[in-house]
């Protein structure tokens, strides 16, 4: 696969991406109505009707198309000004059914977003921006970012996952790794989660045999994973529903669970960069996967994951974003000039988060 094909293919899975997303945020939506409130920006605005409501957004849109070029401070201002209007207008707008009553309104508000979309995406290639430049307009955006009860529930729940790297990784070979790591999905799946401690005690398992993975993922090219992965799955599912039964607090689900995954995310990238640095690639088919792991936390960590990272955490993103454009094997890998990657790569995670808005 040469260079252009690698970009065309990060194209082409914009749009998968983005649907996992937006299954996955519509799918915790009613966990995150009772696990947060976000600011809200009514008082700014003085709608009467749906068309003061559907205006101002038109508004903005033209507002928009002014702008000729972007920086990183600029384009987070704008992204917040853009969800912060968006967000008014359908609150606004959902209020009265206006949506599901008058579909004359929803067509207009979905042609107006996506234009507005459009825009954003131009405006992303008006400056050349870096990894760093990514988690830096994606923090700056969140909008949970300054949400002080998340903030309470992350501080909170911060001393048990580092409590979790005092355990040493378990020394056996690959084979042991993976025999015991299946053992340990079989048995938390068939005893179920029915409690805060039962996900506690999942997560701290699970870290343990995770991380005992991670020390020999140069060896597991080829190894065949996916039950673990579909177990892994099933037991994330059944603690979502746990909360929604109410034997865990959406709150502490929410929580625990979006820390443990954005640990996992980040451990996996930083053991990706630092095995592309030191270690050959053996085949092509492990850079793929190397790559594709690597830039996983750009894409899969979402607004509400990035204001749950806790001070490792984003040290461990920091070291991912400063050894990427010194990565001579990442480059090889996508058969790309380094430089150029360094700017191209970045443009398009960017447009991945554009597109999940």
């Amino acid at each position: 696969m040469n260079s252009k094909e690698r970009i065309n293919a990060l194209r082409k899975a914009q749009k998968t991406l983005t649907r996992r997303l937006l299954t996955k945020s519509i799918a915790l939506l009613p966990l995150l109505a009772v696990t947060v409130t976000g600011c809200s920006s009514d008082e700014k605005y003085d709608f009467k009707t749906s068309t003061d409501a559907i205006e101002t957004y038109q508004d903005y849109l033209a507002s928009v198309r002014k702008i000729k070029t972007s920086n990183t401070d600029d384009f987070s201002k704008e992204v917040s000004r853009w969800k912060e209007v968006n967000d008014t207008v359908i609150r606004f707008l959902m209020r009265d059914s206006v949506l599901q009553r008058e579909h004359n309104v929803s067509t207009r508000l979905t042609i107006i977003h996506d234009s507005v979309r459009q825009e954003m995406l131009r405006l992303s290639e008006t400056w050349r921006y870096t990894y760093a430049d990514v988690f830096t307009i994606k923090e700056n955006t969140s909008k949970f970012q300054h949400d002080q009860d998340l903030q309470d529930a992350v501080k909170t729940a911060e001393p048990f996952f580092i409590s979790l790297n005092k355990t040493p990784v378990y020394e056996g070979n690959k084979t042991a790794i993976l025999n015991k790591y299946r053992g340990f999905l079989s048995v938390t799946k068939a005893n179920g989660i029915k409690s805060k401690d039962d996900m506690l005690t999942f997560i701290k398992e699970e870290d343990y045999y995770f991380r005992s993975f991670l020390a020999h993922l140069y060896e597991m090219d080829n190894e065949p994973i996916s039950d673990i992965t579909r177990d892994t799955e099933s037991i994330c599912r059944s603690i979502f529903l746990a909360a929604r039964e109410g034997k865990i607090s959406a709150r502490d689900a929410m929580v625990y669970m979006s820390m443990r995954t954005v640990r996992r995310l980040l451990q996996n990238s930083v053991v990706c960069v630092t095995d592309m640095n030191k270690q050959p690639v053996k085949t092509k088919a492990q850079g793929n996967a190397y790559v594709w792991m690597i830039i996983q936390p750009f894409i899969s960590i979402d607004q509400f994951s990035i204001a749950t990272l806790t001070p490792a955490e984003k040290n461990n993103f920091n070291y991912i974003v400063t050894q990427l454009p010194k990565s001579a094997r990442f480059a090889e890998t996508f058969n790309i000039e380094q430089r150029a990657l360094n700017y191209l790569l970045p443009q398009q995670l960017l447009k991945f988060y554009i597109l999940s808005l």
